[in-house]
């Protein structure tokens, strides 16, 4: 019997975990683009809304999240990957089914359970991998999932879900995740436990003493402070980007998932991958540019978001909101990329998910449903012909204002982020 061959380029890895990545963002994100069909069918406010697509996910990922991650320590990570992607597929396809929005809230709870196995073993993985001075290269392009799994799941949601309605979307973009927990599973080998150098993973130290050792790092609560605003309103952004062009600009739904892809995903795309490679080149002439970048890139996303969603002409209001999408996600490889090196290696998985613990629980789970409330308020409060529109934008105002807030954190990370390296060893 001929087995399949199993990859120990790193690139290989990379590049099948990025693959992952996509579909976690796919799967994670394509209610968003569904959200005004799933309205009108379901009779959901925009309150009900921002809790399906954040709230009902954020959950149960971000408290399942640390026990994963901790398994990870122990035992094979592209064991949990396959799983945890195998669970998120079969239960976005079952979102296909719902019938209420108690129905839909549990079956996005599930999405979550299954994605809380996804990145933390990951970005571990990775880190065992690459050498710290590739490692914010390698994660940006692992982070990349991000933008274009939106980028996918925008365009391909509004397409289909046009063509063929809600339902048959869900279904049709979770499937392929079955296959490809099937290839990670052959593929992937952990190289803790792979091949000639096969050995037992050393035990990891206790939650408390993690704990203990990342508190001490002033550089890692400044850049999990940071990284959490900064996910709480790119979070609630991205939840209603595809209403906002449907409300403000009449667009239909297929033009709105398209428009939500470049915003999201391709300017996003394009902001994650410079963050990684500007990261790495600038801090070999000082260190602390791995948090002054991010911060730059925040401090710039803030006032173009806010322009953007007061503007009246369509063209003008996508470009600065392209422009706005680069900048804010500068942070996002860096962040992750210091994080893994500011934990001990047998603390990385779970470094990665405490933060993710907190950007999830948060950002996702407070960002959607708090926008889609501040666009409730000021419909309900507004003298105006078209309430929808007019209380989505100054909610998404309200929420593009917290950027400024992340930004203010990752410039105090710089201050200890030297330092704290040094000290992590």
């Amino acid at each position: 019997m001929i087995r399949p061959r199993r990859a120990s380029d790193p690139r290989v890895a990379l590049g099948l975990l990025l693959t992952v990545y996509c579909f976690n963002f796919i799967d994670r994100t394509i209610i968003s683009v569904l959200q005004e069909p799933l309205k009108q069918e379901l009779g959901l406010s925009d309150t009900q809304l921002g809790l399906v697509s954040g709230t009902a996910f954020a959950l149960f990922y971000s408290v399942l999240g640390v026990p994963i991650a901790r398994l990870a320590e122990r035992v094979d990570r592209p064991r949990i990957i396959a799983a945890a992607l195998a669970i998120w597929s079969l239960m976005t396809m079952v979102c296909g089914l719902a019938t209420s929005f108690i129905q839909l809230f549990l079956y996005r709870v599930g999405v979550g359970i299954g994605e809380a196995g996804g990145t933390p073993p990951a970005h571990a993985l990775l880190s065992d991998l690459f050498p710290p001075e590739r490692r914010a290269t390698a994660i940006s392009i692992y982070s990349l999932g991000v933008p274009l799994g939106i980028l996918f799941g925008a365009v391909a949601g509004g397409a289909l879900g046009e063509a063929l309605g809600w339902r048959a979307t869900f279904m049709l973009v979770g499937a392929p995740g079955l296959i490809l927990a099937l290839v990670v599973l052959l593929v992937i080998r952990d190289p803790r436990t792979a091949g000639a150098t096969r050995t037992a993973p050393a035990a990891p130290p206790s939650l408390g003493r993690t704990l203990a050792h990342l508190a001490a790092r002033r550089a890692f609560v400044h850049l999990t402070i940071g990284i959490t605003v900064a996910s709480t309103a790119g979070y609630g952004i991205l939840a209603f980007t595809a209403p906002f062009f449907m409300r403000q600009f009449e667009m239909g739904l297929a033009a709105a998932g398209y428009t939500t892809g470049l915003i999201s995903g391709l300017a996003a795309g394009v902001g994650t991958l410079l963050g990684g490679l500007a990261v790495d080149r600038a801090m070999r002439r000082d260190t602390r540019f791995g948090a002054w970048i991010p911060a730059t890139g925040l401090a710039l996303a803030a006032p173009l978001s806010i322009v953007a969603y007061l503007q009246e002409e369509q063209t003008v209001a996508i470009a600065l909101l392209l422009a706005s999408g680069i900048a804010q996600f500068l942070y996002l490889g860096p962040t992750y990329a210091l994080v893994q090196s500011l934990a001990k290696p047998t603390m990385r998985a779970t470094a990665s998910a405490l933060v993710l613990l907190t950007v999830n629980l948060v950002g996702l789970g407070m960002g959607p449903p708090l926008t889609g409330w501040l666009s409730d308020h000021f419909a309900a409060a507004a003298d105006n012909a078209d309430n929808a529109a007019y209380g989505l934008r100054i909610a998404l105002v309200l929420t593009a204002s917290l950027f400024v807030w992340g930004a203010l954190h990752y410039r105090l990370a710089a201050r200890y982020l030297a330092a704290d390296l040094e000290r992590a060893g």
